[in-house]
């Protein structure tokens, strides 16, 4: 319906501007470079783990890597974009991507694996 694709649409508006702001944020902290004041946000980035993104140079590289994966493979990227900063469900990624929810769930699998792997080199 349109009405649930609106709202799918805004939600994915919605979580590229969080994730703009929550870089934003992270570069203006690490400017500052205070001792202890990076660590000011707690995002899950992990379904079963406790993996998480605690300080500001974490979500710069976040950023990075999601840059990266963005050239490398331009749908994975926004399942990660979509579900990491905007919080939205494998259904609603799915109608979104016109794509089926179990090519969501193996992209977002795919893509935290070699999101993980990226952020293991920094």
């Amino acid at each position: 319906s349109l009405a649930a694709t609106s709202r799918i649409h805004f939600k994915r508006i919605a979580a590229r501007a969080m994730r703009q702001v929550l870089v934003d944020v992270s570069r203006r902290r690490s400017a500052r470079k205070r001792p202890g004041g990076a660590a000011f946000v707690l995002v899950p980035f992990d379904d079963e783990a406790d993996a998480r993104i605690e300080v500001a140079e974490d979500v710069l590289a976040v950023d990075t890597a999601l840059k990266d994966l963005q050239r490398r493979n331009p749908r994975q990227a926004a399942v990660v974009e979509g579900k990491f900063f905007g919080g939205l469900e494998v259904k609603e990624l799915a109608e979104a991507l016109d794509v089926s929810e179990s090519t969501v769930r193996n992209d977002w699998r795919l893509a935290r694996a070699w999101l993980r792997s990226q952020l293991r080199k920094t």
